[in-house]
């Protein structure tokens, strides 16, 4: 038997939104962790090194999955850095 997640609700207030919580931009279809949060936009930021901004209405809280997601992707960024990937 799986176990499913059920879909987390959309932030209603960037009050709601702490740094450094792994959040899903519905625009550019990607989890990322919150970096700042400047009004009503909030600066996202991906383990490649990849920021960008978007307003707070287009997020959600992030799954324990998709932070899982964006773990692996960390460590594989850093084995690159390496050069061992």
């Amino acid at each position: 038997m799986t176990t499913t997640e059920t879909q987390p609700a959309y932030f209603t207030s960037p009050k709601e939104i702490t740094l450094g919580t792994v959040v899903f931009d519905r625009d550019a279809d990607m989890v990322a962790v919150v970096r700042d949060v400047k009004g009503l936009m909030v600066d996202l930021e991906r383990p490649t090194g990849l920021i960008w901004g978007v307003a707070y209405g287009r997020l959600r809280p992030g799954t324990a999955r998709e932070g899982r997601q964006l773990q692996a992707l960390a460590k594989l960024q850093r084995a690159r850095l390496r050069g061992m990937a």
